[in-house]
């Protein structure tokens, strides 16, 4: 255990950070100078090329297509004049335009990128200034570490700051750092205690001359390290001080702090690594037939040679058989499609993936928590939901739908009350939860007790509207507390206060605007103020008399609890440091209590308390919530003993039972009333294990077991964590189809079983395996524990195979075949028999993902059909995509729906975004974008069997679908032209020659045979849509590799080879001896060429839309009036001969017409 401990004999390396405003300000930041020389400026780049690295960087990225390397090749080899067969001007222009069209396509959008950037960076903040001593307002882009700035409630963090100074009289904020980890609740962060008195400083910042140091910047968003140098000694900094770029300041007038990390080195850009330069699998498949091309090229070549060498000892024929190679294929690959979103050469990837990593919040939930149902003292409440108009209008939080005395239905939960709880809640006072009053039933008491444990058992943080305090001249107006006892007030000119008013400031007066939020990614996290787009999911706008009240949770749960209890009556109103206020529903007047201390939840014991005092009796209560089992394990003994108790336990649990069968989340309820004496006995223990340096949280859990024992149970509640629609469904489709599905979030980790649970990831029988360390080697254990389990649970299923006769000598070890100690590579998927599910946190994630311990990590998860990673950090979820992607060589879709997700997107083989409540972050970022995590299906059971790249020879013809139909046509239109070529090559005596002009080979690929094909890439199906979705295992032979294959190539070869000898013979004996010349021969079979191609892929399109008829007809126009036009004018690239009024005398002899449905005939007669 001894490497448990962090940074055991290693000493971090810090670097100090000097306040701009102590160096001399003629001393320039780039200087050596300057203390903060060699940091990096808040300046954020996100763009691919400048401009002067955009021509060389975009040809290196298009050269890694093999196919254009060898046009390079072979037009520059044109050329030359001893081995010139082709026309060289012709030969060029399909090869640069396809290269200056994605040369085009990728400047236009790296030039949005650049836009914005430039929007991002041209944000402005509040700066100090040294030599003005005040605040004033600076772009973004020349923030640098040093800098103090003044950020207000709403306000987006420009760069990572160290919290020094805030408004607050407790020295709080919260941040909202969904664009971090993709949770919108709320987070608290805390000035620096040691420090804290600066905060009163009148001349603050200009007073605050400390150096900070600081680890250097690094990606772990939840760590961070440093210490100050004071006057008295160090002072330690740690996470809860720093304030990360992207999060967005709330409940908090305004704060003060010192960059730290700008630009670069922010913990945000660290987690966005930027795009990669895709290739699909399609193209890497096409670019090794290529190589096939060029092999069977220089076999034709130095077969020609031979014959030339023999006939005429010449060899110039090289260039004449370039048309082997389907250069036009993949132009075509790149931009046949702009119907598509994204770039288009990503429908190449959509059948064959077999791994979806999936977040969470937002992806597969609504980020909404509803109260369903509550069980109070064995009595069971069901709540039944509003109708829809009633939800659209609760999401509307319009100021009407907030009044404070509407009862009858909650706009707010959208759920009508309960009638009986409505009864019993409705008389509830302080004076009716004091445990002496006689007049108030048991039971009514235990519910109106166990509402106020749903107000009051959180940390839940009531906020009103805050506005701006620092005014133009970046001066403070009035730099009172946030936290007061009544409405907030601001000075007037005349020295007066007057009330703020409690409306929504729709025009934020904050530098950086929500509009513009879609337009940022994740490393320049935009957010403005939250009025303008309603509220943030974790938080709820609610209104109290005449103010506006926002609340705003660090879990949903206690969102969702704190307004099932505020629907009722009893409104949590107001919290502050110890203290509490609450309203009853028989009272008008504010009930304040006592908070004495917050026992915070951890996964171990799985509940979280408060103690309050009671203002009346002065009595100490422990209130309790947790999950069932850990809050009925520790009930008073007479819940064992007590036939009355046992009943209620029994139905309770009976309850339980049935919410979890709903899909619910569910809490239970409890209470404990202490006694003086026992609570300051504990309470001097639990101050003793807070300020342990050893071991604190194990003695802070300790300390809290001791309290949290001899409960009595209150109740329990069934919250919907709503999924959004037709998740299980999907989710059950995609397996059925053999897909994985993984789950990445950021979110803790019972919340993310739970959703597992909910959206069917995880089964009833399925053995969950969880993983949780704090170190290295507690990881290795950890996972070679899982490692026997799966061995052993795998011994036990082939003993049960083997003693079935029907399954006696079929059945064959899971690990005899694939050995736990071997990667899967391209190997069937293991672990089919198994049904297990691994669930591991992010600190255990990172040393799991480790080269030392990765092989192990991955050998688990090729047994576990699902697996759900939590509280991983934005890199963290990349780093499971890229492990999977790059050592199991499977096509990865990662999708996701905020700026967390970027770089997961990013890595994958194929990211889609989904446009929702956190931005279009991930939607920029990504290759599709949906609405809904639903829609995934039918983009690929669907669109992907559609744009497959499978081809067979079934019946003697292509049975294939849209891309590799595209590809395999490249290759059959080139292949057939090659061959007729080759064959006159033998009756020319291997001279080079051509009996095709030139320009009409060329036209031939770009213009008469390219629109058929390309309707057919985007229009042709095999099987409608509802077969499709109604059957997922048609999705598996792409992944089974009944795909795009060497055969493919090698049936595209042979079909070619005849057809080419159909085209060529028949024309050459029909004209044998009847002295035509060579053109009116090349004719007749570029002809019969065309036609050819033309009516086989008419034959091989599966499915006919009009645009596909008129692609046909239209090729066929062009060709004829391409020819005719071209006879009738003197025009030709092959001098010194010229195809003059060749066509009009060749068509108008009758043999042409019999040749030509003659020779068409044949070529066709296989089909």
């Amino acid at each position: 255990m001894g490497n448990c401990l962090p940074g055991r004999g290693v000493k971090p390396t810090f670097r100090p950070i000097v306040p701009n405003h102590t160096i001399d300000p003629t001393i320039p930041q780039e200087s050596k100078a300057h203390p903060n020389h060699g940091y990096s400026l808040n300046l954020v780049k996100t763009t691919r090329y400048s401009v002067i690295t955009f021509l060389p960087k975009n040809l290196f990225e298009q050269f890694h297509r093999f196919a254009n390397i060898y046009f390079i090749f072979v037009v520059a080899l044109n050329w030359i004049p001893q081995v010139n067969a082709f026309a060289k001007e012709v030969a060029a222009l399909p090869v640069f335009f396809v290269l200056l069209v994605t040369a085009l396509k990728d400047a236009f959008e790296d030039f949005r990128r650049y836009r914005s950037d430039k929007k991002v960076n041209n944000h402005t903040c509040r700066v100090y200034s040294q030599e003005e001593r005040r605040y004033v307002k600076k772009e973004w882009s020349k923030i640098s570490p040093g800098d103090f700035i003044h950020l207000s409630c709403n306000e987006i963090i420009p760069a990572d700051i160290l919290f020094i100074h805030s408004s607050d009289r407790q020295g709080i904020c919260h941040i909202e750092t969904s664009n971090l980890d993709g949770e919108n609740n709320l987070k608290q962060r805390q000035i620096i205690d040691a420090i804290g008195h600066v905060s009163e400083d009148s001349s603050f910042p200009h007073s605050f001359t400390h150096t900070v140091n600081v680890e250097q910047p690094n990606a772990e968003i939840y760590s961070f390290k440093g210490y100050i140098d004071t006057e008295n000694g160090s002072v330690s900094v740690n996470s809860n001080n720093l304030l990360l770029r992207g999060c967005i300041i709330r409940n908090t007038d305004f704060i003060e702090g010192l960059v730290v990390y700008a630009g670069p080195e922010t913990k945000a850009m660290l987690n966005n690594k930027g795009p990669r330069y895709k290739i699909s699998k399609l193209e890497s498949k096409i670019n090794r037939d290529v190589i096939w091309c060029v092999i069977l090229l220089l076999f034709l070549c130095f077969f020609c040679a031979i014959g030339s060498g023999i006939w005429l000892a010449d060899y110039n024929n090289l260039t004449d058989n370039t048309n082997l190679v389907p250069f036009i294929a993949f132009g075509n690959l790149d931009h046949y499609s702009p119907l598509y979103q994204g770039f288009i050469v990503f429908w190449t990837y959509i059948i064959i993936f077999q791994y979806i990593f999936s977040d969470k919040t937002g992806t597969l939930t609504e980020n909404r928590m509803e109260f369903k149902s509550c069980t109070v003292g064995g009595v069971n409440y069901l709540h039944v939901p509003c109708d829809d108009d009633l939800d659209s209008r609760s999401d509307s939080y319009s100021h009407q739908s907030f009044t404070a005395s509407s009862r009858t239905s909650s706009i707010v939960e959208n759920l009508s009350l309960e009638p009986a709880l409505q009864r019993e809640l409705s008389n509830m006072c302080l004076r009716s939860l004091d445990s002496v009053e006689l007049t108030i039933p048991l039971h009514v008491r235990r519910v109106q007790e166990f509402f106020l444990l749903m107000a009051v058992c959180n940390t839940v943080v009531v906020s009103y509207i805050h506005e701006d305090l620092m005014d133009d001249s970046g001066y403070i107006v009035d730099d009172a507390p946030a936290n007061k006892t009544g409405p907030m007030k601001l000075p007037t000119k005349d020295g007066l206060e007057k009330p703020v008013i409690n409306k929504m400031n729709l025009q934020s007066s904050t530098p950086t605007s929500v509009k513009s939020r879609s337009l940022l990614s994740l490393s320049v996290s935009e957010s403005g103020d939250a009025s303008e787009s309603g509220s943030v999911a974790g938080s709820s706008f609610l209104s109290v008399g005449s103010q506006r009240m926002h609340y705003e949770a660090e879990s949903p749960d206690e969102l969702a609890l704190v307004k099932a209890a505020n629907t009722y009556g009893c409104k949590l109103t107001r919290r502050s440091p110890g203290k509490v206020t609450v309203t009853f529903p028989a009272e008008n007047d504010e009930v304040e209590l006592e908070v004495l201390n917050i026992l915070h939840f951890d996964a171990t014991r799985k509940r979280m308390s408060v103690i309050v005092r009671h203002p009346m009796t002065r009595n100490i209560i422990l209130y309790v919530k947790g999950a069932d089992s850990s809050i009925l394990s520790v009930l008073h003994p007479k819940y064992q003993t007590d036939e009355d108790c046992k009943r209620e336990v029994k139905n309770t649990q009976e309850h339980l039972d049935g919410y979890a069968r709903k899909g619910l989340r569910t809490l239970c309820m409890a209470k404990r009333v202490l006694n003086e004496k026992e609570y300051q006995a504990w309470a001097s223990q639990h101050k003793k294990a807070e300020s342990d340096m050893n071991d604190r949280d194990g003695l802070v859990m300790q300390s809290c077991l001791i309290l949290e024992k001899d409960l009595e149970l209150l109740g329990a509640t069934g919250i919907e964590d709503k999924l959004q629609e037709g998740v299980p469904a999907t989710i059950a489709n995609l397996r059925q189809a053999g897909i994985k599905v993984w789950v990445l979030t950021g979110d803790k980790q019972e919340t993310a079983i739970q959703i597992a649970n909910s959206c069917q990831l995880f089964s009833p029988d399925q053995t969950i395996l969880t993983i949780n360390a704090s170190c290295m080697e507690e990881t290795r254990e950890a996972l070679d524990n899982a490692l026997a389990k799966l061995r052993e649970d795998q011994k036990q299923l082939d003993m049960m195979a083997d003693s079935s006769p029907s399954n006696m000598g079929s059945q064959t070890s899971l690990f005899s075949v694939l050995s736990l100690f071997s990667m899967a590579g391209g190997a069937g998927e293991a672990g089919e028999g198994l049904n297990h599910a691994l669930v591991i946190d992010g600190k255990t994630l990172a040393f799991a993902i480790s080269p030392e311990l990765e092989r192990r990590f991955l050998k688990i998860c090729l047994h576990c059909r699902s697996v759900v990673c939590c509280r991983a950090t934005p890199i963290q979820k990349a780093s499971v995509v890229r492990l999977v992607r790059d050592n199991l060589k499977k096509m990865t879709l990662s999708i996701g729906d905020g700026a967390n997700d970027v770089s997961m997107i990013q890595t994958a083989d194929i990211g889609v975004g989904i446009s929702g409540q956190e931005g279009m972050q991930a939607v920029m970022a990504s290759d599709f974008a949906i609405a809904k995590f639903r829609f995934l299906e039918r983009l690929l059971l669907v669109h992907g069997h559609w744009n497959h790249d499978r081809l067979l020879l079934v019946h003697g013809h292509w049975n294939h679908d849209r891309l590799c139909k595209f590809s395999a046509v490249m290759f059959y239109k080139s292949l057939i032209t090659v061959f007729i070529l080759f064959w006159f090559q033998i009756f020319s005596g291997f001279s080079g020659s051509l009996m095709i002009d030139s320009l009409y080979l060329t036209m031939q690929h770009v213009v008469f045979t390219s629109l058929p094909p390309l309707a057919n890439g985007v229009f042709d199906k095999d099987l409608c849509a509802f077969s499709l979705l109604s059957d997922p295992t048609l999705y598996k032979p792409g992944q089974r590799g009944e795909m795009y294959t060497h055969w493919t190539y090698v049936f595209v070869l042979l079909d070619s080879l005849y057809q080419s000898l159909a085209l060529y013979f028949i024309p050459h004996v029909a004209y044998q001896n009847h002295g035509v010349g060579l053109w009116e021969f090349g004719t007749t079979c570029d002809v019969c060429m065309i036609i050819t191609i033309l009516l086989t892929l008419c034959i091989e399109t599966n499915s006919w839309v009009w645009i596909q008829w008129v692609c046909v007809v239209i090729s066929f126009v062009l060709f004829w009036a391409f020819l005719l036009v071209s006879n009738a004018i003197f025009f030709t690239f092959d001098h010194p001969s010229n195809p003059y009024w060749v066509f009009m005398n060749t068509v108008s002899t009758a043999s042409h017409s019999s040749i030509v449905i003659l020779t068409v005939f044949v070529a066709l007669l296989p089909r």
